[in-house]
């Protein structure tokens, strides 16, 4: 059985995220990654045959716009919402990271993983 997926890897935007005062005051640095499980599709030289990685894109390009989140975990399930309307994903898995907010190589973040029905 073939498995066939897409990713975004490490795309980096800022958005105003965090609980704390300090974190509302000002945009935060943050990096995602997202791997999409297709759907079996009929294999063409197509781009009607898979699912363009620029759809991805266009998903967290909208972070930017988005108000004021406290949690990662509210951010990722709205990428989530509006991914899973992408036609042939069947599978998603976000990562999101704070970037800046530990020293060192340190880094926080969360992972959502979700199953489509289609």
């Amino acid at each position: 059985m073939e498995k066939k997926s897409i990713f975004v890897k490490n795309y980096i935007t800022y958005c105003s995220i965090g609980i704390y005062a300090n974190e509302k005051n000002k945009k935060q640095k943050i990096k995602i990654s997202v791997n999409s499980d297709l759907l079996s599709v009929a294999a063409k030289d197509s781009i009607n045959s898979t699912v363009s990685y620029e759809k991805i894109i266009s998903v967290l390009d909208e972070i930017k716009s988005y108000g004021h989140i406290n949690l990662l975990e509210t951010l990722a399930k709205k990428i989530s919402f509006k991914l899973e309307k992408i036609k042939n994903i069947k599978k998603i898995k976000i990562e999101i990271i704070k970037c800046n907010l530990l020293s060192g190589n340190q880094e926080v973040g969360i992972t959502l993983e979700k199953s489509l029905k289609k």
